[in-house]
């Protein structure tokens, strides 16, 4: 992570783990600072899945929710298909709905452990979506 960035993003066999921590903003340049670096990583062939880590309680600005919606569909582009989202249930939610991108499922996690595991092996969702 560059000492400018407040976000981190790694693969993670075949996963690609993006993190904010609390009182993580994106301004317009964050946020394409953010696209160049996903876009780098997301069209590794290996990539299947992405985690979203959002432990920041403050609302989204509009180039967060721009570079999530940019995110998303590059990622969907590449055949990713599957989006897990770990945050409190009101964000949660609202990212959900920002991801909303025909041929992603997206799952809401409590636990970034869980939802690693989910992306990996989505076969055993039933046991580790966060509950509702």
């Amino acid at each position: 992570m560059e000492p400018s960035e407040r976000w981190t993003i790694r693969v993670d066999d075949g996963v690609v783990v993006v993190e904010f921590p609390h009182g993580t903003r994106l301004s317009p340049s964050d946020g394409d600072t953010l696209l160049d670096r996903w876009r780098t990583l997301i069209a590794e062939p290996r990539v299947e899945a992405v985690v979203l880590v959002v432990r920041t309680a403050r609302t989204c600005s509009d180039a967060a929710r721009r570079t999530l919606r940019l995110a998303a569909r590059g990622a969907a582009e590449r055949g990713v298909s599957r989006f897990a989202v770990v945050a409190e249930r009101p964000k949660r939610r609202y990212l959900e709905q920002t991801i909303d991108i025909e041929g992603i499922e997206t799952e809401p996690f409590n636990d970034d452990a869980a939802a690693v595991r989910w992306a990996k092996h989505p076969a055993e969702r039933a046991a580790i979506v966060a509950p509702e």
